[in-house]
């Protein structure tokens, strides 16, 4: 099975840091689809939304929105995920393909 992991939007939201300097446009939500095809391209898709807080983040530390990469927010929103977590939603995703797998048969006439 592959997997596919796309951001749909962000929620955004200013937040003190704990030093109390101002972190302007932190990332406070990520909402986001992880899609599962097989190897004959029967699709699944599992859509997420993950909770963010950068009051623990030093304002050097603090990557800007315009700065911000994919594979950055890919990794805050993979590493918030417990594993059980993570496996009762590829478990959910395994069950989808099956149930979007079409069957076909010929005809005995």
């Amino acid at each position: 099975m592959n997997y596919n992991w796309r951001v749909i939007k962000f929620g955004l939201n200013d937040q003190l840091n704990q030093d109390g300097a101002l972190l302007e446009n932190a990332i406070v939500e990520v909402q986001w689809k992880l899609t599962a095809e097989d190897f004959d391209g029967v699709t699944a898709s599992y859509v997420g939304t993950t909770k963010l807080d950068a009051k623990n983040v030093s304002s050097t530390d603090f990557i800007a929105l315009n700065d911000l990469t994919l594979e950055q927010v890919l990794g805050w929103v993979k590493d918030s995920i417990h594993p059980n977590e993570m496996d009762r939603i590829n478990k959910q995703l395994d069950a989808k393909v099956e149930r979007n797998r079409v069957r076909t048969i010929k005809p005995n006439w």
